[in-house]
């Protein structure tokens, strides 16, 4: 993990690929050691905006082996991956990301449904209380504001727009409940993995053991 390529989409493929070899030797009591980091990495990959770096990623779940060693620890994946999985299956721009996002959503829905509710559960109660902060701090910034103006009326009129402005390109939309989710999922198609229909569309994102040798 520490020399992961945060800023180099084209090598954090690479590393994905090199990710799912290394998970095909690996035994369980070895998984289980690193499945912290290592999904808290995969996460970030699944939430990224570079469609092939997030296809990469969700494409570990294609993996039938890697599947079971995920299923055994799920307690432990699931509630470092959900965040990831719920952002885009609202916003992800690009349709292949979101299919497949619907994909692992259902698999870990049909695993544990308990466990995917609570963690559901747990994702909402953190945005309501991230959004009870976000209105406390916009409270104590309007008293100063109105401090300030009382004091020097003419600059903070332009700090006054600029915040407005700031705090409607950052306002977050209401998150989903478990029923939504559902929904989402239904959207699904058929999971089989190792499937040739739902094997990576480039050379670049495949394993190296997907991609034909060229012959000589």
């Amino acid at each position: 993990m520490t020399f992961w390529p945060r800023k180099f989409s084209a090598k954090e493929v690479l590393f994905l690929n090199e990710v799912e070899e290394i998970l095909e030797m690996v035994s369980i009591e070895h998984f289980e050691k690193f499945a912290q980091p290592l999904f808290t990495r995969i996460a970030i990959c699944v939430g990224s905006p570079h469609f092939q770096v997030a296809e990469r990623a969700l494409f570990l779940w294609n993996n039938e082996y890697i599947v079971g060693m995920i299923a055994q620890n799920r307690q432990q994946v699931l509630p470092i991956v959900f965040e990831a999985l719920y952002t885009n299956s609202r916003s992800h721009w690009n349709s292949t990301v979101h299919g497949l996002t619907c994909n692992v959503v259902k698999l870990f829905m049909e695993m544990d449904s308990k466990l995917f509710d609570d963690c559901s559960t747990d994702y909402r109660e953190h945005q309501e209380q991230v959004e009870k902060d976000k209105k406390t701090d916009e409270d104590e910034w309007q008293k100063l504001l109105k401090q300030a103006k009382a004091a020097y009326p003419t600059p903070c009129l332009e700090w006054e727009n600029n915040h407005k402005l700031g705090s409607t390109l950052s306002k977050a939309q209401p998150p989903q409940d478990s029923t939504q989710l559902s929904a989402i999922a239904q959207q699904a198609t058929p999971f089989s993995p190792m499937g040739h229909s739902d094997s990576p569309t480039t050379d670049a994102l495949k394993r190296k053991s997907m991609i034909p040798q060229k012959r000589h």
